[in-house]
């Protein structure tokens, strides 16, 4: 990514700095950063991953399991009485141990699906 900066002699320092403010948002907008993150890293097959997000009076929790896996084997994260629960069974399942990533597909021939984990609790095996 560059960073342009337009300067012009009449400019006060205020103005030249806001206006190459400006165009940094503009090119960080355009850019197309989220590809890598399905195609980069070492995905490896898993049998259910689970997240969880507790707030004040309650949270949510989803358990992403394959098909033939049965919930009751899966690890959860703490969460308070008014947690909600979905599960969501799939036909394939990867986690990456060294991102916050992890991808399924419900059908074979779907693309797959990345979610993101950074501010979640997440159990997996």
């Amino acid at each position: 990514m560059y960073i342009i900066f337009i300067i012009t002699l009449e400019c006060k320092m205020i103005k030249k700095f806001y206006f190459g403010a400006i165009l940094v948002t503009l090119f960080s907008c355009s850019s197309n950063e989220d590809n890598t993150i399905s195609t980069s890293g070492d995905y490896k097959s898993v049998d259910y991953v689970t997240i969880t997000n507790e707030n004040k009076g309650g949270g949510s929790q989803f358990g992403y399991f394959i098909t033939s896996f049965n919930e009751e084997n899966a690890i959860f994260c703490f969460c308070e009485d008014y947690c909600s629960r979905e599960i969501i069974n799939v036909f394939v399942l990867e986690y990456n141990e060294n991102s916050y990533y992890f991808r399924y597909k419900i059908d074979p021939s779907d693309e797959f699906v990345v979610v993101g984990t950074q501010d979640w609790c997440t159990r997996f095996n």
